[in-house]
């Protein structure tokens, strides 16, 4: 008996050695640390083949010229000014396969300075409020075009930078609207930097960023004296937060209230248009003032209409 007693404590203490020895292969010691995988390098933009909006499938909507919604790839304006201007030839940078490329264009030239002045707090009615001079916190392109430069042979733009109040009150927690709604001419959104972000489209309904001459950061101005951005250069981007890996960071908010983001998605992921729904936005969890939250945004791509299609929300 007790010889069996003996030979089931040995059977007993071998089975003890072998879960605890898979245990040790399953956990390494400290001698043995685990490594994070490698961070992916960001995917590099190919910016010399890009569509022009306006000509199928990224087009450009009207309302009130019959197009009664919005479409995927596509920007959709409430309407287009009866006496637009702008430049309008972008023949020097067109492809032969009918894109065209960004690295060819011309740039305002110049570095203005700007006594730039721009808040952003939360209230106690759950309110995000913006007030500023709408000058950005980066130097910009000399306005008006300076005669004699590249960008002055293609787009005379006669128009200085000036200050523009912004007292904006957005919901902190927008919500997404029943219907979405259409684009106006002006201020679509504010950039962090202090500035506004337009739609992609100019007042003659092509567009912008194709055609009109913008500086290093993807702005200029316009009949308004308005300093505004059309396009996301990757100086505005690296002023505004420096991408490494994953999702892209906030660069600032749209009328309704959404936040709009790099180019990058949730898994560090180069987005085009295509990913994105016709408002130019989709929802997963993303950093909200501190927390994570599920909540629709838009992101800008380098691929028209590059920053917004739609209002998701309420303006």
């Amino acid at each position: 008996m007790q010889h069996l007693v003996r030979k089931s404590n040995i059977i007993l203490l071998l089975w003890v050695v072998v879960i605890t020895g898979c245990g040790k292969q399953d956990n390494p010691t400290d001698s043995e640390p685990t490594q994070d995988p490698p961070a992916l390098t960001p995917e590099t933009p190919d910016l010399t083949h890009l569509p022009f909006g306006g000509n199928a499938p990224t087009n450009i909507l009207i309302k009130n010229q019959g197009d009664a919604q919005p479409d995927f790839l596509s920007l959709w304006l409430c309407g287009i000014p009866a006496d637009g201007a702008g430049a309008d030839n972008a023949g020097d940078w067109t492809n032969p396969d009918g894109t065209w490329d960004y690295t060819q264009k011309p740039q305002v030239e110049g570095d203005g300075t700007w006594d730039h002045e721009f808040n952003i707090t939360l209230d106690d009615n759950g309110n995000r409020i913006l007030t500023g001079n709408n000058l950005p916190d980066h130097p910009t392109g000399i306005f008006p075009v300076q005669a004699g430069t590249a960008a002055w042979e293609y787009d005379k733009n006669p128009n200085i930078i000036s200050e523009h109040l912004i007292n904006l009150s957005l919901p902190a927690v927008p919500e997404v609207a029943p219907i979405p709604s259409c684009v106006g001419f002006g201020p679509a959104g504010f950039s962090l930097t202090g500035a506004a972000i337009y739609h992609g489209a100019s007042t003659l309904g092509t567009d912008a960023a194709a055609h009109e001459m913008l500086d290093k950061f993807g702005g200029h101005t316009d009949g308004t004296e308005r300093y505004h951005y059309h396009f996301p250069t990757q100086d505005l981007q690296d002023h505004i937060h420096p991408h490494e890996s994953g999702h892209s960071a906030l660069m600032g908010y749209m009328l309704d209230g959404f936040g709009i983001y790099g180019p990058y998605g949730e898994d560090g992921e180069l987005l085009t248009s295509a990913d994105l729904d016709e408002c130019h936005g989709h929802t997963h969890p993303i950093l909200w003032d501190g927390q994570m939250l599920t909540l629709y945004h838009y992101h800008w791509t380098y691929d028209f209409p590059y920053n917004i299609g739609c209002y998701r929300g309420t303006p």
